[in-house]
C-alpha cells in the first residue's frame, strides 16, 4: 500500500500530461466497448425480427451427408410444415471456354421457402425458373457467378 501511494505521488508531481493520455485511452476503450455492444444488439434484434425470413422457417436442422430417416421426417412433419434442402459444393465450368469457379449448389423442394418469398433479379418466379424445359431442369445462379462464367 505504501508503494502504491508513493507511485501515485510521483505521478501527480510529474504533472497531468500522463493523466490526460490515460483518460483518453479510457474514453477510447469505453467507446469501443459501447460500439461493439450496440452492433451486437442490432444484430440480435434483426435476427429476432427477421429470423424466419433469414432461415426460411422457424428451425433449421442439418445432417451431414445423409438425409433424415422416415421416422425423423415423420416427427418433423408432425410439428409443422417441412421443407428439405440439399447443399453441396462443386466446380462450375463455362460451356464456351475453360473458365471455372467454385460454387455451392442448393437443391430445394416445392415448399421452399416456408416463410418469405424468393425474389429473382429481373423478376420472375422461382418455381418457373426451376421447372424442367425440354427435359432439362432449370437453375438459378448468383449474378456474380454468371458473370465469372460468361453466362447470361
Amino acid at each position: 500500500m505504501y508503494n502504491a501511494a508513493r507511485l501515485a505521488g510521483r505521478e501527480l508531481r510529474g504533472g497531468l500530461k500522463g493523466f490526460r493520455i490515460f483518460l483518453a485511452c479510457l474514453a477510447l476503450g469505453v467507446g469501443a466497448i459501447a460500439a461493439v455492444q450496440s452492433v451486437a444488439d442490432g444484430i440480435r434484434s434483426s435476427i429476432a425480427e427477421d429470423g424466419q425470413a433469414i432461415l426460411g422457417g422457424d428451425v433449421e436442422l442439418h445432417r451431414l451427408y445423409q438425409p433424415a430417416t422416415a421416422a425423423e421426417r415423420a416427427r418433423f412433419e408432425a410439428a409443422g410444415r417441412v421443407s428439405e434442402v440439399v447443399e453441396t459444393r462443386g466446380m462450375a465450368r463455362s460451356p464456351r471456354d475453360e473458365a471455372t469457379t467454385l460454387v455451392e449448389l442448393k437443391a430445394v423442394d416445392g415448399a421452399y421457402p416456408l416463410y418469405g418469398k424468393m425474389e429473382l433479379e429481373g423478376g420472375g418466379d422461382l418455381r418457373a425458373a426451376l421447372a424442367p424445359r425440354d427435359g432439362v431442369w432449370g437453375a438459378v445462379a448468383d449474378p456474380e457467378v454468371a458473370a465469372r462464367l460468361g453466362l447470361s
